[in-house]
């Protein structure tokens, strides 16, 4: 198991729920980890996943910048009086400083793609809108805050998971400043999204893969798997309001096989007849 830090956004009565198709589900409960994706893989239905506000973008560049240019300063000082022989060396080292700004735009692309998070909606109650995009036939497992602490005890340190609250923003305003674009747990990148995203009242974790703090080569982005204890971390399973008595019945199997408490197992009343709503005319 991994080491999990909670942020501050959250309290241990949160409820959460993970809306998921079977395979994935039969995945969780199988092989009792947590799949971990790279925001490299959400390019599609966010091209803007890892990335921050305008603003916040140039006050993380200006560090660049500014190291670029207090190099390039003191290479003019210090070589200003350097014999034309060693013309050649000089311009190349120029060029090496000069491409620091880039290098950085580059690695700084190649993190947040290969940031790791596994996703989850927070809120008392179940979502239609997130059944109909994420498992029209499949389940939602509910847990809570307090549930998956208890999911990740362990005296492992490594790796670290971090879990959070995401912060909406509106990408256009005009009236950001760089510290709007942090959230509540001092979060940056893989935990802002735009305002458009914001039904989806996301709560995260997130994991990097290894990188030493010299390291500036580009990594090509994969996921992980991360061991939980799923018996504590789940207390509901809830099959999809549009599926059959098969479907619920073939949930019921897998836990079963797996040995998840199948009591644990019901079908959502989502849509559920209402005709006894009118029952006070009787």
């Amino acid at each position: 198991m991994a080491k999990l830090i909670v942020g501050r956004s959250l309290a241990d009565t949160d409820v959460l729920w993970r809306y998921m198709p079977l395979d994935k589900f039969i995945d969780l409960v199988s092989t009792r980890t947590l799949f971990f994706a790279p925001l490299a893989w959400y390019a599609k239905s966010d091209p803007f996943e890892g990335y921050l506000p305008k603003v916040a973008m140039d006050a993380i560049a200006s560090i660049s910048r500014k190291f670029r240019d207090e190099q390039l300063q003191l290479m003019r000082s210090l070589f200003s009086n350097v014999p034309e022989p060693h013309s050649i060396e000089i311009e190349k080292l120029r060029e090496s400083v000069e491409g620091h700004v880039p290098q950085t735009r580059s690695l700084f692309k190649n993190i947040s793609s290969c940031l790791m998070v596994n996703c989850w909606y927070r809120s008392d109650h179940e979502s239609e809108g997130m059944w109909g995009r994420y498992s029209k036939d499949g389940v939602a497992v509910r847990t809570s805050i307090g549930a998956l602490k208890k999911a990740f005890v362990s005296d492992a340190q490594q790796p670290v998971v971090h879990l959070g609250a995401v912060k909406y923003l509106d990408f256009a305003s005009q009236n950001l400043v760089p510290s709007d674009c942090v959230t509540d747990d001092g979060q940056l990148m893989g935990m802002i999204k735009r305002m458009a995203y914001a039904h989806e009242r996301e709560v995260r974790m997130y994991v990097t893969g290894e990188r030493s703090a010299r390291d500036l080569t580009i990594h090509t982005p994969a996921s992980t798997k991360i061991s939980v204890d799923v018996d504590a971390l789940v207390e509901g399973v809830i099959v999809s309001p549009l599926g059959d008595r098969a479907l619920e019945d073939a949930v019921k199997t897998v836990c079963r096989w797996a040995d998840v408490d199948e009591r644990l197992v019901t079908k959502s009343k989502l849509l559920d007849d209402c005709e006894a709503l009118l029952d006070v005319y009787n």
